[in-house]
């Protein structure tokens, strides 16, 4: 078998599979800004949907990559910052907009914070869990079902929102529990970021406390 090349990383299957999650973010906020609830609905959730497809090809076929894993992270969280900057728009609504812009600080902060603080460590990947990680981690990153679980509810208590505002009476009635019933997961989705982000903050803050403790016990 001929040696890979970087090039043929870029053609992985789940690669271009997160290829088509960036276009589909692209149509999804086409939809936003000129009004086109369909578009943005169907280019939204579809994009959402493949977050599940590269993973899996990405283990069927054995093609994960430092580059599939970056890229869906970063797919995710531009996706949702999307989301919730046009809510805080469509909303019209100073608080709203304050707490959807903290919402989108905390998804992009306790990730990128958790994926520097894994990789410097030592760790592989962002969602590898050690016997020392917080039980409510472990709990998340471990069970692929518990993941899907709260990213897709999360993602649709937001798109819920954005629906709620186009849709006729008589489909608010079954939207408007639908989005209560999200609301819990999102709730908790977002309690799991702020646990991410302290404790990975915390595992680089004693990372230099080691380094700092040999550093000075070199200049005694």
């Amino acid at each position: 078998m001929a040696n890979l090349s970087y090039k043929d990383v870029f053609l992985f299957v789940p690669n271009l599979i997160g290829y088509s999650r960036v276009a589909l973010t692209g149509a999804a906020t086409y939809g936003m800004y000129y009004e086109h609830p369909f578009i943005t609905f169907i280019s939204y959730a579809a994009s959402e949907l493949l977050d599940v497809a590269d993973g899996y090809y990405a283990r069927k076929l054995g093609q994960c990559s430092k580059l599939g894993e970056v890229l869906d992270m970063v797919t995710d969280r531009c996706t949702t910052t999307v989301l919730l900057t046009y809510l805080a728009q469509l909303y019209d609504c100073r608080l709203l907009a304050i707490l959807f812009c903290l919402l989108v600080s905390l998804d992009i902060s306790s990730h990128y914070m958790q994926m520097y603080s894994q990789l410097i460590t030592g760790k592989t990947n962002h969602k590898q869990m050690d016997e020392n990680a917080h039980w409510i981690l472990k709990a998340y990153y471990t069970d692929r079902r518990v993941l899907f679980g709260f990213c897709f509810g999360n993602e649709a208590f937001f798109l819920l929102l954005y629906l709620n505002k186009f849709l006729p009476t008589y489909a608010l009635y079954l939207s408007i529990p639908l989005t209560v019933a999200a609301f819990p997961i999102c709730l908790i989705k977002n309690v799991i970021n702020g646990i991410q982000l302290y404790e990975s903050a915390s595992d680089l803050a004693r990372l230099d406390a080691v380094e700092i403790n040999k550093s000075n016990g070199k200049q005694k």
